[in-house]
């Protein structure tokens, strides 16, 4: 075929006709050379790569052939790359460069070595309270991460939280990630258009109101809900009532879900955490710092061997993990009521470590007491036993 191409004269043959829309195995893209299809979404395609000067595996992902001409698009996917770039933290996909192929724009980034939530428990079922725990508490981390950094991630389910071999949770796919800097965002989004998974949107979000983080934490609950349960909040298992337009509906009316309800095993604090993550007026929903506290708590709590590894999880997320965001923008188009879900400045001691750190040492000193009365009952009654 190649070689018709090549020795042909007609005028209705043209390069473009030999155009590969993907790249294939090989083929190079700056840095980084093509191995094979990881998948495809609604945005672009992914695929497998290494880094040809750093022999390290990486996804790369570019926009889709059909969305090349969307000036808006085309920002949005730019604007996806350089900001997640800005978030230097253990539970966010990691992204190393950008780049164009064929008039698209490319994202090379860390290729994930796990399952994504989503899939997990469509294998196994509906997770434990403290595996769920724990990954929703590493969620909350990469999340905060990216509101620090000015980014709303708009899109938060199973699907785009990974688990990776080592237990660690990452947040990925922040293609539908919003600025908190409303001067930043495309027009497409600017004129009301809504966005996100119906199974996990915040009702403000479906309205197509301002948002900040908080629709995020929103999302985050309703996972949480399907970690622990293994469907997603407000779905009947019924088709013709688990429509689009039906399952929004009761986003925006009915009450959160009790998980006990559906998983009588649940740990009914996790239960009542959804029901504060899914409250439907986002000044009602806990905070970041609230969220990773109370899920501290919990860990703690279900598992009193986990506190040394949160301890040291805590020191490591310490640490400065994002540029700063731009303090001159006017942030009243996404804030309704000023309450952002990020402190300014982090605790330095999480709520939960300070009371099992205090609940230790009162056991310590109840045991120090037992075992100094019982010697000295054993002095008092010694000579009495020689005699």
């Amino acid at each position: 075929m190649a070689t018709a191409l090549a020795g042909s004269r007609s005028p209705a043959i043209s390069l473009r006709m030999a155009f590969v829309p993907n790249p294939q195995p090989g083929t190079i893209l700056g840095a980084y050379r093509v191995e094979g299809t990881i998948g495809s979404g609604s945005m672009g395609e992914v695929f497998k790569g290494v880094d040809t000067g750093l022999n390290r595996r990486v996804a790369i992902k570019i926009l889709s052939e059909k969305h090349k001409d969307s000036p808006e698009l085309r920002a949005r996917f730019v604007r996806e790359g350089r900001a997640v770039a800005a978030i230097s933290h253990p539970n966010v996909v990691q992204v190393f460069a950008t780049g164009t192929f064929d008039e698209r724009p490319y994202i090379a980034m860390e290729l994930l070595d796990g399952t994504d939530l989503g899939s997990m428990v469509e294998k196994k079922g509906a997770l434990d309270s403290m595996t769920a725990a724990l990954a929703i508490l590493d969620a909350a981390h990469g999340l905060a991460a990216a509101s620090k950094a000015g980014l709303i991630h708009r899109d938060v389910k199973p699907s785009n939280l990974v688990r990776l071999s080592d237990g660690r949770v990452k947040v990925t796919d922040f293609g539908l990630a919003k600025p908190m800097d409303p001067g930043s965002e495309p027009a497409l989004t600017a004129m009301g258009v809504v966005v996100g998974t119906p199974d996990y949107i915040a009702p403000e979000q479906a309205r197509g109101e301002p948002i900040d983080e908080r629709v995020d934490i929103y999302a985050l609950g309703g996972t949480l809900y399907f970690l622990l349960t293994g469907v997603p909040p407000f779905r009947t298992g019924k088709p013709a009532e688990d429509k689009y337009l039906k399952v929004v509906a009761r986003h925006l009316r009915n009450p959160p879900p009790d998980a006990t309800q559906a998983n009588p095993s649940c740990d009914r604090e996790l239960a009542d955490l959804v029901l504060q993550m899914m409250a439907k007026k986002p000044a009602e929903r806990p905070t970041y710092d609230d969220l990773v506290n109370q899920l501290g708590g919990v860990v703690a709590r279900l598992d009193p061997n986990a506190v040394p590894m949160l301890m040291a999880s805590s020191r490591d997320r310490s640490r400065p993990f994002t540029l700063p965001p731009n303090t001159n923008s006017d942030h009243s188009a996404t804030v309704s009521d000023g309450k952002l879900g990020v402190r300014s400045t982090p605790r330095a001691f999480p709520l939960w470590l300070v009371a099992v750190t205090l609940l230790a040492l009162a056991v310590f000193a109840a045991g120090l007491v037992v075992y100094l009365r019982k010697g000295d009952t054993s002095a008092a009654s010694g000579p009495g036993t020689t005699a």
